[in-house]
């Protein structure tokens, strides 16, 4: 039996994986640096146009995905390494209500007469 935990303690391909793990956790730190600021500028974006910018979105979308392949490798769902030793995920946007042209601004009912003049 020690000799079984001795070969595994000693197997280069474990600690390889640890140096690669600590690595991806550096990593998905700096990401959800970049996803807040993201987060922050999509708000903004669709507070003063209405809709979201689709370059945003895309990124936003790609940047999830590699989110979950960081997650999948750091929880030994996958022997895959993510980007950068792999290529970066380039996944479709789904449409949401965020991508579509903003309503056009509605005029109020009693705004004006029937004849078309403001009424008094």
């Amino acid at each position: 039996m020690d000799d079984e935990i001795k070969e595994r303690l000693t197997r280069r391909s474990v600690w390889l994986r640890a140096l690669y793990m600590v690595i991806f956790a550096i990593a998905l730190g700096i990401v959800e640096f970049f996803i807040w600021i993201l987060v922050i500028a999509q708000f903004l974006i669709v507070l003063f146009t209405g809709r979201a910018n689709e370059q945003l979105l895309q990124f936003g979308n790609n940047l999830s995905a590699y989110v979950r392949q960081l997650l999948r490798f750091q929880t030994f769902n996958t022997e895959t390494q993510p980007f950068p030793f792999s290529d970066w995920p380039d996944e479709e946007v789904e449409e949401t209500p965020w991508t579509e042209e903003p309503a056009a601004a509605e005029t109020l009912p009693d705004e004006t007469a029937g004849d078309g003049t403001p009424d008094d």
